[in-house]
């Protein structure tokens, strides 16, 4: 009889002790930020490198915690579409035959159209609608795949880029959900 309640207490002790540990081990997950948190994070993507590069860039990623560093992926991809539609702009202008023109053209639209998308993107994080604002990435992610079926092979390094970065953002962002 004393063995069955010794053991029965020992069970007792490392379900207890077993449940303890796993809940400080996910409240340390949660407290994570910087450079551990961006691998984790990045980890769990499609393109980790890409991910790891572009977050590793801002420096505000090194204290950023999980709902920052989609903020900061998503002001990032803000700016590399304005960039990008800039260039694009450019190329337009510059297009030296209708074949070449119309191409351009097409992708300047696309990217043009992904700069109002993104910052209603960040708009709804901002309201905590991270569901909304991983649909707006998402749809920025196929205007950029729309440009990249394009001939337009000064953007193609770009259109990479951005893909894989909207597809691990959509990753992260759902994260949040």
């Amino acid at each position: 009889m004393a063995m069955k309640v010794v053991s029965s207490r020992l069970l007792v002790i490392s379900v207890v002790l077993s449940l303890l540990l796993s809940n400080h081990h996910f409240a340390k997950a949660n407290n994570e930020i910087g450079k551990p948190l961006i691998t984790k994070t990045c980890t769990q993507t499609e393109f980790p490198d890409v991910c790891t590069s572009i977050l590793e860039s801002d420096l505000r990623s090194f204290s950023a915690n999980l709902t920052g560093l989609p903020r900061i992926g998503l002001e990032l991809t803000a700016a590399k579409v304005n960039e990008t539609t800039a260039e694009a702009y450019k190329l337009l202008i510059n297009a030296t035959e209708y074949y070449q023109w119309s191409m351009r053209s097409a992708c300047f639209y696309e990217y043009n159209s992904s700069v109002h998308q993104i910052y209603k993107g960040l708009e709804y994080f901002d309201q905590r609608k991270y569901h909304k604002a991983n649909e707006v990435v998402f749809l920025v992610n196929g205007d950029i795949h729309t440009c990249s079926t394009r001939d337009v092979p000064e953007l193609t390094g770009t259109n990479t880029l951005l893909s894989k970065f909207t597809a691990d953002l959509q990753t992260i962002l759902h994260q949040l959900h």
